[in-house]
């Protein structure tokens, strides 16, 4: 079973999609817990700008976590909190490349001082910027992500932030 979390009317093929609103093929408010999914049930978590409107970050990432299977994937785009539409969009978290880097360590003030997740990439991604040709944000993105930390860091423009990782077989304390 693949998820796609958060989908309002935006449907993915091959997901089940699930929301409180819109067009899912699975009504579930994701604000409140625990979800109606078993545990080890999905072989993928995917989400598209949702995470940055969940009231309780840390009980869904857990819930995302209880819900995939040992290896199985969860991948996310957020915007980044220096894009153009953070301010206005009723944002309760902001992601930057930092933020997403430590769901992939094991820290003592996060989930118990385990590791959940093993990061296997962290792109950061351009939307169409204004009138700006496609040709000049494709080359953009492409720099940006040669050191996506670097990036961030120096402060460059970013829009989303997209995550892949995968649920550790064990999940292990550092």
């Amino acid at each position: 079973m693949k998820l796609h979390l958060g989908c309002g009317s935006k449907r993915l093929d091959g997901y089940v999609n699930v929301d409180v609103v819109g067009n899912p093929d699975k009504v579930c408010d994701l604000s409140t817990f625990p979800w109606p999914f078993e545990d080890n049930s999905a072989d993928e978590i995917f989400s598209e700008h949702f995470l940055e409107h969940v009231l309780d970050y840390d009980k869904t990432i857990l819930e995302m976590h209880r819900i995939l299977k040992p290896n199985g994937t969860l991948r996310f785009r957020v915007p980044h909190f220096r894009s153009s539409c953070t301010p206005w969009h009723l944002h309760h978290w902001d992601f930057s490349v930092f933020t997403c880097k430590r769901l992939g360590e094991a820290f003592p003030y996060l989930w118990g001082g385990k590791q959940l997740f093993v990061t296997d990439s962290i792109r950061i991604r351009y939307t169409l910027i204004g009138f700006i040709p496609r040709f000049f944000w494709v080359i953009l993105e492409f720099f940006a992500n040669i050191h996506a930390e670097a990036w961030d860091y120096l402060g460059f423009l970013i829009d989303e932030v997209e995550y892949v990782g995968h649920k550790l077989a064990e999940t292990s304390k550092k």
